[in-house]
Parts: C-alpha cells; sequence; structure tokens
C-alpha cells in the first residue's frame, strides 16, 4: 500500500512540475498562398513552446536579435521546414525559411504560463515548377515536430479564387488542392461526413487526453471522492449532462461569457472538489454535491465550448460534428475513470485508501487548481 502511495504522490508531483507548462488549449494556424507566377508563400501562426524543449527555453530563442541568422534557433527551423512537406503529384517541393517574428515583446512568466500561447509567426516560401500545369498540391506535417494541435490549414489561389480550409492533425495528408481554374469545383467538394465525425472525435478526445489537465483532474477528483461505483456514476453523468447542455447552447450561439470568467470559475471548481474531498468524510452522491457538481459541469460546457469555437464547425454537417466533439469528450473521461480504476481499485476497500490516496491527491489537485486561479485571474 505505501509502494502505490508513494507512485501516486510521484505522479502527482510530476503532474504539478510539468502542468505548469501544458498549454490546455493551442492549435496551429498554417495558410498557403500560390502566386501566378507559381510562387509558393506558406505563413504560420505558431507556439514553439513544446518543438523548443519547454517555456524557459522557448522564451531564451525569443530574445534572439535576428531569428533567421541564430545559431541556436536555426536546427529548430530547420526541423520544421523538414516536417512540412507540400507535394505537387509525387514531387516534393522544397521550402525555405524567408522571415521569423518572435514574440519578443513577452515577458518570461508568459511563456510558463499554462493559459498563454506565445505565437511565433514563420514564412516559407517556395517555387512551383514551370511545368506544373493541371497538377494538384497536397500537404503533410510530420509528427516528429511537436505540432500543436489541430493544424488549421487553408489554401489559396487568389487569380483563380481557389480556395480550401481544412483541420488536419499531425501526419493525416491534406485534400488534393487543383492548380488550374477549370479544377477548382473540385475544391469544394464536401468532406466524406465519416471523416469529419472521425476527426471532431479525436479532437473531443484529445481536449480531455492528453490537453485537457484542467478537465482531467475534476474527473479523477470525483472518482477520489466516493468509493462506490453507483456514486461515481450519479456524478459523472450529472457533469456529462451539465457540459453537454452548456456545450451545445454555446455552439449555436444562445449562450456566450467571456473566457476570462469561465477559465477562473474552471480552476476554483476543480479546487473546490478537492477540498470538499479532504473535508468529507461521506461517500454517497448527496443532493447538495450532485447540484455544484451539475453547475461546476455548466461551467466546463462553456470551456468545452472555447475549444470548439477555436476549432470551428462545418457548415455542411454542424451538429454531425457538435455531437462527434461531444462523445469524443465523454470517452475521454470514460478513459480517465478506467485508468483510475485499473491503478487503483484493488485499495478502495483497504483501511488506508482515504488516508494514503484521497488525501494526498485530493491535497495535490486543490493546490494546482488554486495555482491555476491565481494564474487566470491575473492573465
Amino acid at each position: 500500500m505505501r509502494a502505490v502511495a508513494h507512485l501516486s504522490a510521484a505522479l502527482l508531483l510530476w503532474l504539478i512540475s510539468t502542468s505548469l507548462q501544458a498549454h490546455l488549449l493551442n492549435m496551429t494556424r498554417v495558410q498557403v498562398n500560390l502566386g501566378a507566377d507559381g510562387s509558393i508563400v506558406v505563413d504560420l501562426s505558431l507556439d514553439l513552446t513544446r518543438a523548443a524543449g519547454g517555456g524557459a527555453a522557448y522564451y531564451q530563442f525569443s530574445r534572439a536579435a535576428t531569428p533567421l541568422n541564430d545559431a541556436a534557433l536555426a536546427p529548430l527551423l530547420s526541423k520544421l521546414t523538414q516536417a512540412i512537406e507540400v507535394r505537387l503529384d509525387a514531387a516534393a517541393i522544397p521550402l525555405q525559411v524567408s522571415e521569423v517574428q518572435l514574440p519578443a515583446a513577452l515577458p518570461e512568466a508568459e511563456f510558463l504560463s499554462p493559459v498563454a500561447w506565445p505565437m511565433t509567426e514563420i514564412q516559407l516560401r517556395g517555387q512551383l515548377p514551370t511545368n506544373a500545369g493541371n497538377g494538384a498540391l497536397q500537404l503533410s506535417f510530420d509528427p516528429t515536430f511537436a505540432f500543436e494541435e489541430p493544424i488549421a490549414l487553408t489554401l489559396q489561389r487568389p487569380d483563380n479564387g481557389g480556395r480550401m480550409t481544412r483541420w488536419l492533425v499531425a501526419g493525416q495528408l491534406s485534400p488534393l488542392f487543383p492548380l488550374s481554374a477549370a479544377s477548382i469545383a473540385a475544391v469544394s467538394e464536401p468532406e466524406p461526413t465519416w471523416q469529419t465525425l472521425a476527426r471532431y472525435l479525436r479532437f473531443g478526445f484529445l481536449h480531455i487526453i492528453p490537453r485537457g489537465l484542467d478537465h482531467l483532474l475534476f474527473v479523477v477528483g470525483l472518482y477520489l471522492g466516493t468509493r462506490k461505483l453507483r456514486s461515481l456514476l450519479v456524478l459523472v453523468t450529472t457533469f456529462t449532462v451539465a457540459h453537454s447542455l452548456t456545450l451545445i447552447l454555446a455552439s449555436f450561439g444562445a449562450l456566450r461569457v467571456p473566457a476570462s470568467v469561465v477559465e477562473p470559475l474552471i480552476a476554483l471548481s476543480i479546487a473546490w472538489i478537492g477540498i470538499e474531498n479532504l473535508r468529507a468524510g461521506g461517500d454517497r452522491a448527496t443532493r447538495s454535491r450532485v447540484l455544484m457538481v451539475f453547475a461546476f459541469g455548466l461551467l466546463h460546457g462553456l470551456g468545452f465550448a472555447a475549444a470548439l469555437k477555436e476549432l470551428g464547425l462545418p457548415p455542411s454537417n454542424f451538429l454531425g460534428a457538435l455531437l462527434s466533439f461531444n462523445v469524443g469528450v465523454e470517452l475521454g473521461q470514460l478513459t480517465v475513470i478506467a485508468l483510475a480504476l485499473l491503478l487503483t481499485f484493488r485499495w478502495r476497500r483497504h483501511a488506508s485508501w482515504r488516508r494514503w490516496i484521497v488525501m494526498p491527491g485530493s491535497l495535490a489537485i486543490t493546490l494546482l487548481a488554486l495555482i491555476w486561479a491565481g494564474q487566470r485571474l491575473l492573465a
């Protein structure tokens, strides 16, 4: 039992140490412009925290006076260039970095904050071969580079009106983008429904594991707060119903609450769960606890809606993508509970369960949530 307690404590300490640099919601934006002269301009807006090896390292990179010629930054830019592949039919189009704008004006605290995303603007340039003709472009993003997902990709050719926007993940090929005006109609062909649903299901799951550490800890707090699986089921179902309600309402524009209000309250809701676990000796899903979990679920639903707003919902399959995202969130929550049960089920009936698991776990969750609340209030 003591070994399990030590392992749990080590895991919680790791969460505390790493989560201060974990970015809870982020994405990469890529815009590709094709010129009439065959030029290709790729403009990226991306957070380099993970790619740089952490917020502190990213901050040091941001101090570079001349980023294009900085020796320390050169390997990272080279890796980025190699990770973005633009192909014309079967041939790769070489790209070179032409501009880099680092977030040099930001203080170091912004790089270390879990709710701030210092964005770097990078431009790559390439040239189509003279015989490009009626070919089609296709892009991919190698997962060996730490792209923040999803990747919002837009390809456009102003001279003939061609335009395509897609949400991708690393390792996924973009649809083909035809170069000729005669083939532009193919750009507007809708994505197959199953692909849309699969993408948004994955986005929803990823918003819990591994990127939604705040929502994840709320579910873990519910798990620690009761030994009875029936009570746990009641609480988790209540949380699910509540956040699904506000997610749907906010996605349809019927409910709007600023993130500056929602995010600190979400952190405080996690702290409340931890404090309740420390204070309460009970084990049942009491009426007051169920009502409080429902209220907090409404808050978390607004947080999910903010994430979904960043992703955007396809007009052609708005409701399907919304429901698929929500199912992904639920699958993430169920996975968290399943993992927690797998790790601790045999000790849930042990006399020292509360002393060695619930108390240290809830204390860590409370402290971490209070840190988040302070950071979000000051952000």
